[in-house]
């Protein structure tokens, strides 16, 4: 059972309430930790229907919040909210079950979660500023229409992270790749590949560089700008492990390593496999079950005819029965 001082991240808060109609945290307070964003809604009741974003970009929850609470916030700010979750009457356009975190207080407002100097923070403002795309739902969509989503994958000239990423991506076939070779130890060759694509059908733009020297390019501060004002999401997997460059920190979604990358666009596959194959098994179900239904529906008919020729027998033989007693009895009385 939670207790009031637990504190959950909104990815760990979401994997509790998947489609859960009931959970042990139901009813108790909790604390969650995570960036305040104003979406500009009006008030409906009593409450502001806004959103609460992990650290790490790739989640949020919708939060119920009072205008009192409200007016303490600033949008992009992180904070430690306490509340407890509540549930709305309707489903989601994906069929869920509505999750809501009701805020009853602001317990912490961290200034300084970002661990970037001041002229980065800039740069992380202006991501605030752009939408926060959920990377494996707008993969596994498109995958899930029978169509290819579109990888701009960016490498360096004589790099192997081309190598590295594809060797965990077995089924690169489900994507449809387009490899670009820059010099990643300098940032102009990487805008004027910017600069001079417009994009237009790619689904995600993809940046691997292995460990290294040369990496502080990805501090650049016009470098990530001009990423992150492009009109599609991008994701980073550069260096190593223990490598943190600014344009990991500001991207829709940073992975440590290439290889990491090519895991990640595998597990898309791999769920999509895995879903594929329960709809194959439900649909295989489904087939057998109609079968036995076709067969069941023949062999009632098949009885009922049965059943319609004996009572038709029978019926002929009271009539003849009848009528011949009728007969004995005329010729008796004659």
């Amino acid at each position: 059972m939670a207790k009031e001082n637990t504190l959950m991240s909104v990815s760990t808060l979401l994997s509790l309430y998947p489609n859960s109609l009931t959970s042990t945290l139901d009813g108790q307070l909790i604390i969650v930790e995570g960036f305040f964003s104003d979406s500009n809604n009006k008030l409906y009741g009593q409450y502001y229907y806004d959103e609460i974003i992990s650290k790490e970009k790739q989640h949020k929850i919708t939060i119920q919040i009072t205008q009192s609470v409200k007016s303490k916030l600033t949008s992009s700010s992180y904070y430690n909210f306490q509340g407890y979750i509540s549930r709305g009457q309707s489903l989601d356009n994906d069929s869920r079950l509505k999750v809501f975190f009701r805020v009853t207080k602001i317990l912490k407002h961290e200034e300084e979660v970002q661990l970037i100097s001041k002229v980065e923070y800039s740069i992380v403002q202006a991501r605030f500023e752009r939408d926060f795309p959920l990377i494996s739902d707008i993969l596994s969509d498109k995958i899930d229409r029978g169509q290819k989503p579109v990888l701009d994958v960016v490498t360096g000239v004589q790099s192997t992270s081309k190598d590295d990423y594809l060797g965990q991506l077995l089924d690169y076939h489900f994507y449809e790749i387009r490899h670009h070779k820059c010099n990643l130890s300098t940032k102009d060759e990487l805008l004027n590949f910017i600069s001079n694509n417009d994009f237009n059908d790619t689904d995600l733009l993809i940046i691997l560089r292995g460990g290294g020297s040369g990496l502080e390019v990805f501090n650049e501060i016009d470098l990530c700008k001009s990423i992150i004002e492009l009109p599609i999401p991008f994701i980073t997997g550069i260096g190593h492990d223990a490598d943190k460059t600014l344009l990991e920190k500001v991207a829709d979604r940073g992975f440590s390593t290439p290889t990491a990358v090519g895991g990640f666009l595998q597990s898309i596959i791999n769920t999509y496999k895995e879903k594929t194959k329960v709809i194959r098994a439900k649909d295989h179900e489904i087939t057998l079950i109609r079968k036995h239904s076709e067969e069941d529906k023949l062999l009632l008919s098949n009885q009922i005819k049965s059943q319609k020729r004996t009572i038709n027998a029978v019926l002929v033989i009271l009539i003849l029965f009848i009528a011949i007693f009728v007969y004995f009895l005329i010729v008796m009385n004659k």
